[in-house]
């Protein structure tokens, strides 16, 4: 059985803080993890180890995510590995057209995922396994879920009003009983 131990992902992004979030979360779940802040420097990372997946920003300085994906593809040893794209550009348009259709314009060998940042923990490492083929143990699947669906309530709270609360509250305490 593939575990997270037995994979390594490259997490590549010009923004520090998404780097360390995405690299706290695969490590808490077991993964080995290389970073990279461009696409020159994950090249470089490349030549020293070759991942089992890559998180990729599209629109970083230097060389952007999409170069050195075009780049990756061209590279026989390299082409067959999976990319998440992590973007905060995924209405934008990149390269003249929008992500939707850059995707579909490239030749893309496993899943063509992406993820809209601000990324969820959660969201994202349930990706990275089902991209890897890595089982989540049902106990984790469960625990996954409602993590997500209790954030979703929390991030409706603040705008529902008191007849919402109120109904909200109700169900809950019948659901206890």
């Amino acid at each position: 059985m593939v575990t997270s131990e037995d994979k390594t992902v490259l997490v590549v992004d010009d923004e520090p803080d998404i780097v360390f979030f995405l690299k706290v979360a695969l490590e808490d779940h077991g993964f080995k993890v290389m970073t990279a802040f461009n696409g020159i420097e994950a090249m470089e990372k490349m030549h020293q180890q070759k991942p089992d997946l890559i998180s990729l920003d599209l629109v970083m300085p230097g060389k952007s995510g999409i170069k050195f994906f075009r780049e990756l593809r061209k590279n026989k040893e390299w082409s067959h590995i999976p990319v998440l794209f992590v973007t905060g550009h995924a209405y934008d348009r990149i390269d003249g057209t929008t992500l939707k259709e850059t995707l579909n314009s490239l030749s893309l060998s496993g899943p063509s995922t992406y993820l809209e940042k601000p990324v969820n923990a959660d969201t994202f490492i349930r990706n990275v396994k089902a991209i890897l083929r890595i089982e989540t143990a049902p106990d984790e699947h469960a625990e996954q879920e409602r993590t997500s669906l209790q954030q979703e309530l929390e991030s409706l709270l603040p705008n529902a009003g008191p007849e919402e609360l109120q109904e909200m509250l109700r169900i809950l305490r019948e659901k206890k009983q």
